[in-house]
């Protein structure tokens, strides 16, 4: 087993959602088992604006037990005062993870709605600083 590490850095071209006034994102980390189990959940504050950055310690996530066939889960949400808005996702195999500490960017994916040309537009990106430690046993 293995310990992850890391912290949301920021999120850019996130889409609008709020009718009035800023965005309000937030994002929920999730480590899953291979079988798709969540074996842990973490959550950044919530920040104003679709280009935000996380600068102290309410960005960091720690989560113990790794399966090297399992996966980080990266959910940005928009705070309302109903239910919250899913701005965009981004999985990411563990065992992608470097052993050394690394900043990746990852896609969020593409908003479910179309444009007027029939296109699908991008949901903006997310920017960890991560890596695994304790990893001895994986080799």
């Amino acid at each position: 087993m293995a310990t992850i590490s890391g912290r949301v850095l920021r999120c850019a071209g996130l889409p609008h959602k709020d009718l009035f006034g800023r965005d309000d994102p937030y994002v929920v980390i999730k480590m899953r088992s291979s079988g798709g189990e969540e074996k842990g959940e973490s959550r950044t504050s919530v920040k104003k604006g679709c280009d935000v950055e996380w600068t102290g310690e309410e960005a960091v996530f720690n989560f113990g037990d790794a399966e090297l066939d399992g996966a980080m889960e990266f959910k940005v949400w928009d705070k309302d005062l109903g239910p919250d808005d899913f701005l965009g996702e981004a999985l990411l195999p563990i065992s992608a993870i470097p052993f050394q500490e690394t900043e990746l960017t990852l896609s969020l994916g593409l908003s479910r709605k179309l444009t007027s040309l029939g296109k699908k537009t991008p949901n903006g990106t997310i920017t960890l600083r991560l890596q695994v430690s304790n990893h001895h046993n994986w080799l």
